[in-house]
């Protein structure tokens, strides 16, 4: 059966909770949910949220789109510059990228990635 697959809690097919990767400071504490996942596992789509702390990804394993819901981040980016993202904020992490979060308080997120042939989701 193919239906719409509603975002959220009660819609999650699994939930992690756990420290994010890479902290650099605080303790940035990460919920996952994905609420879709395709049967090749190379898509996935849910809702992220991480509280305040600081934390690295030093190449990011899919293409990822997301849009901000609610709080705010500062992400750094390899070359130093910085992009603050809020609330109805869109944008796309490319795969490869290496990206620095900054959260201060909490920020929530839906998102969607897009995985490699050769690589699959992320733990």
């Amino acid at each position: 059966m193919k239906t719409i697959v509603r975002f959220g809690p009660e819609g999650a097919v699994e939930h992690v909770e756990g420290i994010a990767p890479n902290p650099l400071s605080g303790n940035p504490v990460t919920h996952t949910r994905r609420c879709f996942v395709h049967p090749s596992g190379k898509l996935i789509a849910g809702i992220w949220s991480c509280e305040g702390g600081t934390f690295e990804i030093m190449s990011h394993p899919s293409t990822e789109m997301c849009t901000i819901l609610e709080g705010e981040a500062v992400i750094e980016h390899e070359d130093g510059s910085q992009v603050t993202v809020a609330p109805g904020d869109s944008f796309v992490i490319p795969y490869g990228a290496h990206t620095i979060w900054h959260v201060e308080g909490y920020v929530r997120k839906s998102f969607t990635c897009h995985f490699m042939e050769n690589d699959g989701p992320a733990a």
